[in-house]
């Protein structure tokens, strides 16, 4: 039986385009790794498929922990298409829900959409068909716990200014899923973006490629995106850890002239009433952010 020797283990890890991009210039720091962990903890390294999965973990685990800056690559190295990526429950259920139909009068005024959901998805596809530009918000795809929404938007222009962080993966969590409001790691990436007023998570819940393509995905579109709150349509619903206090710290934001909250009738009495509110004909929580957005088209600026 043959052996993993070090040049036959990376031969077949370089099969991985990622990987081989990744480690250009590495070689040293691959060898150290296989030496150290592999050869001089005197690991069984017989050619057999337990053992090619267990060694490309131990090298990627280290690797990983000794190059802790993330690439980001200009494109990513294979694109999977929208519709393979939305096979997911989450996306399927999204595809479903999303409207079919979006006001022209809405898109020729150019809203950039901030939003804890996938709310606003059919708008910004409208408008990127329309304008013939990709898309200018990236709050497109992913979703936002209420509390590190609200701390994202109280503290707006700080976070959006900052180049998210992937976290470290492993063999239990290849994305990088570690989130503070879940037990298990997600399977999609959870990026961080770090502030002094703490982490607030990304949560790419249609992103199936990598953390890399996620940052990407955040970087490219915030830089397209304009700045001027006075453009911004902002939304939040009840959804992800919502609560009344958090309702009342979002519609005191006065830095957003256009914001929009909705809720169920559980908070009929605690927010409703004010006009930037709309209490959704739901009894305790309101529809995904697709079917919102369905039932309660983006208007027109006025």
């Amino acid at each position: 039986m043959s052996l993993l020797t070090y040049t036959n283990l990376i031969k077949i890890m370089k099969q991985s385009t990622r990987f081989r991009k990744q480690t250009v210039g590495k070689s040293k720091e691959l060898k150290q790794i296989y030496k150290e962990k592999i050869v001089d903890k005197k690991l069984n390294i017989k050619d057999t498929p337990k053992n090619r999965i267990k060694l490309q973990g131990i090298i990627l685990k280290e690797f990983r922990k000794m190059d802790k800056k993330v690439v980001v690559p200009n494109q990513p190295p294979k694109v999977i298409k929208q519709i393979e990526k939305n096979k997911t429950p989450y996306g399927k259920q999204s595809d479903k829900n999303e409207a079919e139909t979006v006001a022209k009068d809405a898109v020729r005024r150019d809203w950039t959409i901030v939003s804890d959901n996938c709310f606003g998805v059919a708008y910004m596809k409208a408008l990127a068909k329309e304008t013939k530009k990709p898309y200018e918000s990236p709050f497109f795809s992913m979703f936002i716990y209420a509390p590190d929404y609200i701390t994202l938007l109280e503290n707006f222009d700080k976070y959006m200014g900052v180049t998210p962080v992937a976290q470290e993966v492993s063999q239990d969590d290849p994305m990088g899923g570690k989130s503070k409001y879940k037990r298990k790691p997600a399977k999609y990436p959870v990026l961080l973006l770090k502030g002094s007023k703490g982490d607030v998570e990304l949560h790419f819940a249609h992103e199936k490629q990598s953390p890399q393509e996620a940052i990407r995905k955040w970087t490219s579109r915030t830089k397209r995106m304009s700045m001027d709150k006075k453009d911004m349509f902002v939304k939040m619903d009840d959804r992800d850890r919502f609560t009344v206090e958090l309702g009342k710290r979002f519609l005191a934001l006065k830095q957003f002239p256009h914001k929009k909250l909705f809720v169920s009738q559980k908070y009929k009495d605690s927010l409703g009433g004010n006009k930037n509110v709309v209490v959704m004909d739901y009894k305790t929580q309101g529809p995904i952010g697709t079917k919102t957005e369905k039932l309660y088209p983006i208007e027109a600026r006025p």
